[in-house]
């Protein structure tokens, strides 16, 4: 059976390679390799939001969130499923015209400029992190997959190299027309596999009168829970993949169309993903959590495996390649460009595709120091949750000076760190004092400016 796998995976690798050296030559321009020279179609905008929130994350650890907390673990995109419709309604806001690339322009176009730099260096951290989430969940599959013929870090390894070097090669097109392949094979796999294994199983119903496992807020508790859902609402907002898909859409009315689509493709795929971690629970209750998704291949006929196979292992890349061009796109139009005063489009397309590189192999290296997918990411999330706060403030309430934004980013970087010296994340989620400083240091600003 792993030699159908390899053969499996093997021809998907070749199908992603070929679509992206096939759309290299609609890439001939930074602006065709960044946002697609602004001309996506609303189901290239639809597939790339779905796979953007369809990933590692919503996959792979939403099985091994609901394999330890039950159905809880979808509170955890919750949301994101609030904030893609936030989005959608805020996009003009966001969007300022058609000249956005990041959340530096975002940023830019309410505090100065060194605040602006501040959020993007945040939220480049953040994207980096997720591409990294993307390779662990790959090598975790892969490994548990192919049964010994691999390792975990082998694993991590190929899912790096596969949709790094497609997105290379072609970039932000390429990450459009490879994730139209990859929802297509998502869909179809996880609801083909996650009925098979639910209905033959016979797991759902025992596992209902587990303790926790179909309860609302599990062995999370409420306000665990609720963190969560609060945390990842601030992460999408203004997640720079999806600033990087609106920015490349034909039309702002395409780009919410997509959004809303997307958001709505998501939803289903990632249900199914955590009733698909509790039959796991039930069938294989000894194993390491991670290995949750993977280990239900041992359950399923060839037939229904090598589909199953696929839609568990391509979110890691519909995933990982937007955030890979939304870091590329912010490192390279936020700071390298400027920094080297590179105009001309011909080296700026190719610092471009050194950068894609340069940030697949950093986020592999990253891959080795992960633990637990859903709260790592749940940590790292908060330097976005910072950044949401200042730009809601800016847009909806006093005008405030730029240093109080800037005082605002700095300390979220000190709690934050200040909270993993001390051990202080595991007595309080550090996005609560980071939210109290926040509006404490913005609420001060305030203050000020109605005095003058």
């Amino acid at each position: 059976m792993a030699l159908i796998y390899l053969f499996t995976i093997v021809g998907y690798i070749t199908l992603l390679w070929v679509t992206g050296a096939f759309v290299t030559r609609k890439s001939g321009s930074s602006e065709a390799y960044l946002v697609a020279s602004r001309g996506l179609s609303v189901t290239f905008i639809s597939v790339l939001i779905a796979g953007t929130w369809i990933g590692g994350v919503s996959i792979v650890g939403m099985a091994q969130g609901a394999y330890i907390y039950g159905i809880s673990a979808l509170w955890f995109q919750a949301g994101i499923w609030i904030a893609m419709c936030v989005t959608a309604l805020l996009l003009n806001k966001i969007m300022k015209g058609n000249k956005t690339y990041s959340i530096l322009d975002v940023v830019g176009n309410l505090y100065d400029t060194r605040t602006a730099k501040f959020a993007g260096i945040l939220q480049l951290i953040f994207s980096i992190w997720v591409v990294t989430m993307q390779v662990v969940g790959g090598g975790a599959i892969l490994a548990v997959i192919l049964n010994g013929q691999i390792s975990f870090q082998s694993g991590m390894l190929l899912t790096a190299i596969v949709f790094t070097l497609y997105n290379v090669m072609g970039g932000f097109v390429a990450t459009a027309y490879t994730n139209l392949i990859h929802i297509g094979a998502i869909v179809f796999g996880i609801f083909l596999g996650g009925f098979y294994v639910m209905l033959n199983a016979g797991t759902i119903s025992p596992m209902a009168h587990q303790s926790h496992y179909f309860t609302p807020f599990g062995d999370l508790g409420f306000f665990q829970a609720v963190s969560w859902a609060f945390i990842n609402f601030t992460l999408g907002v203004l997640a720079q993949p999806v600033i990087n898909t609106a920015s490349s859409a034909r039309t702002s009315k395409e780009g919410k169309q997509g959004i809303l689509i997307g958001n709505a493709i998501a939803i289903p795929v990632v249900v199914m993903a955590a009733l698909c971690g509790i039959v796991a629970k039930n069938v294989f209750p000894h194993i390491p959590s991670i290995s949750a998704l993977p280990a239900l291949l041992d359950i399923v006929p060839p037939y229904v495996a090598v589909f199953f196979l696929i839609s568990m292992w391509a979110p890691l890349m519909s995933s990982g390649s937007p955030f890979l061009m939304g870091a590329t796109t912010l490192a390279v139009k936020g700071y390298i460009a400027p920094l080297l005063k590179i105009k001309d489009d011909r080296q700026l397309l190719l610092i471009s595709r050194l950068t894609t590189l340069i940030i697949g192999i950093i986020s592999l290296l990253l891959g080795f120091f992960v633990k637990e997918i859903l709260r790592e990411v749940t940590w790292i999330a908060v330097f976005l949750s910072a950044i949401v706060y200042i730009v809601f403030i800016g847009w909806f309430g006093i005008r405030v000076d730029s240093r109080y934004a800037f005082i605002s980013l700095i300390g979220t970087l000190l709690i934050v760190l200040c909270s993993f010296l001390f051990d202080l994340h595991k007595i309080v989620h550090p996005v609560w004092p980071v939210t109290l400083y926040v509006f404490l240091v913005m609420g001060s600003g305030a203050l000020v400016s109605k005095k003058h």
